[in-house]
């Protein structure tokens, strides 16, 4: 049977995304299909005997996982750039698992936490490979090709927009997990909390000091935020270069939306190595459509996005106060420990949108909200909504209008413009039928099982034409 080896960053149950949900997704799909799948991830997972990174493998599902635990790369921010082009130590784990697996094709779904020099390692070996684009990591440090996360980046300026971007970023913990600390807090005397935060502070001092000499030779003390340590414009010139350079080896692309394969064609990937496949999840296959809605008030408008300015919050925030709050009520999910914005606005915080089944919370929207003012990849909330009958209104940004038709299964607005937003929420509050007709023009989102033969037709035509080669 063909084997296909993914590589991604991060595995449930210890670490949750749309990226990670995906690539599970589609690992069960095609070992149901008869194909096997191989699964080499790194995850912020290490041990306390030792800090050399080490290979550990185990099952589920019919699935071998290759973990790599201690990976020197941690996720953030404050990563050299030159380490996140080339890692000798990865790469020489990366040999060994691919020449173990001997895979007959390899999907890349994440380079986070791998070098992007694996991608060399698969390419001189002459196997097939895939790379999903789930973020623009490829081309952008902090993922999401925003500016300090308030705006878009137009201008790379050489690396100077990363340099200037990166060192607003707060610097990571690396002792004991934040949640952890958290669910404690009641429970520990005050003065271990206090000396857990004080050398939580000085283990990230010291790493900040680190980077510093590690970057630019230079020996400096390091006493606050502030000064956390930011790389050369050089630097981030570089790993740009070196990422497209390795995008271009690669048999295929794959992106969800058009807008994502223009983006990176605008950077530099060859327009002929890009794929368009939409996605899909198992999500999807739970999902029960709403029945037609009444006329009744309020209209509930629904918030999945967290409290981050580039997923729209303040705009949502600042537009919903516009509203009628009699008519009208907005849940958000997943706000944080952030309180509610204002005690005279009809808003219902709920926690984390995991635990609860998803149909029953889609029960409670009639209409969806993804205000985003980033390059959406698909935003894949929207599908979700769609697949529940639920009309949306989001920003005609990155790749929301390859699934969101202006007036016929929501609206489309500026990304930014708080004044249309409101003014189309406005519209389903004052004709709240409208809600009810849009519904009737929702088409079902593909399947998990449309997804998978899309991707198993995908991957024979890659595998294929390498034979022919």
């Amino acid at each position: 049977m063909p084997k296909v080896l993914y590589i991604g960053f991060g595995i449930s149950p210890f670490m949750k995304g749309g990226a990670i949900g995906y690539q599970e997704s589609q690992m069960e799909a095609i070992t149901n299909r008869g194909w096997e799948a191989v699964c080499f991830y790194a995850a912020p997972r290490y041990t306390g005997f030792s800090n050399q990174p080490f290979i550990k493998t185990w099952h589920r599902n019919r699935i071998k996982f290759v973990e790599l635990y201690n990976a020197p790369e941690r996720p953030g921010y404050q990563i050299n750039p030159d380490r996140q082009c080339s890692n000798p130590i990865i790469e020489r784990l990366t040999k060994r698992v691919v020449d173990e697996e001997k895979p007959d094709l390899v999907h890349i779904h994440e380079l986070q936490m791998h070098p992007a020099s694996i991608i060399d390692i698969i390419f001189e070996r002459g196997i097939p490979s895939i790379k999903t684009m789930h973020n623009y990591y490829d081309i952008c440090p902090q993922r999401d090709l925003m500016y300090q996360g308030r705006e878009l980046c137009i201008n790379f300026e050489n690396g100077k927009r990363c340099a200037s971007c990166l060192i607003k970023q707060s610097f990571q913990d690396l002792s004991i997990n934040q949640r952890v600390i958290r669910r404690l807090r009641p429970v520990l005397p005050k003065f271990l909390l206090v000396l857990y935060h004080e050398i939580n502070k000085i283990i990230s001092y010291k790493n900040t000091r680190d980077n510093i000499k590690e970057s630019t030779g230079q020996d400096i003390r390091v006493y606050s935020p502030s000064q956390i340590a930011v790389f050369q414009p050089s630097q981030y010139y570089q790993r740009r270069r070196f990422f497209i350079e390795r995008l271009n080896k690669f048999d295929v692309i794959h992106c969800s939306t058009s807008r994502s394969a223009e983006i990176f064609n605008n950077y530099g990937v060859i327009k002929e190595k890009l794929k368009v496949i939409s996605h899909s999840a198992k999500s999807i296959e739970l999902i029960v459509p709403k029945p037609l809605r009444n006329n009744e008030y309020p209209i509930v408008f629904g918030y999945l996005g967290g409290k981050w300015l580039h997923k729209g919050y303040q705009i949502l925030i600042d537009a919903f106060a516009m509203l009628n709050q009699k008519k009208a009520k907005l849940i958000i999910w997943d706000p944080g420990e952030s309180g509610k914005p204002s005690p005279n606005l009809n808003i219902e915080l709920r926690k984390s949108y995991g635990s609860m089944p998803l149909t029953q919370m889609l029960q409670e929207i009639d209409v969806g909200l993804v205000p985003s003012i980033w390059e959406e990849m698909l935003g894949f909330v929207g599908p979700e909504f769609l697949t529940a009958r639920i009309p949306v209104i989001g920003s005609k940004i990155g790749g929301i209008p390859d699934w969101l038709k202006d007036g016929e299964n929501g609206f489309l607005v500026p990304p930014g413009d708080v004044q249309q937003l409101a003014q189309k929420m406005d519209l389903f509050i004052n004709n709240p039928s409208l809600i009810a007709q849009m519904q009737r023009q929702i088409k079902p989102w593909k399947t998990l099982e449309e997804h998978t033969t899309e991707m198993i037709n995908f991957y024979e035509e890659v595998i294929a034409r390498q034979k022919q080669s």
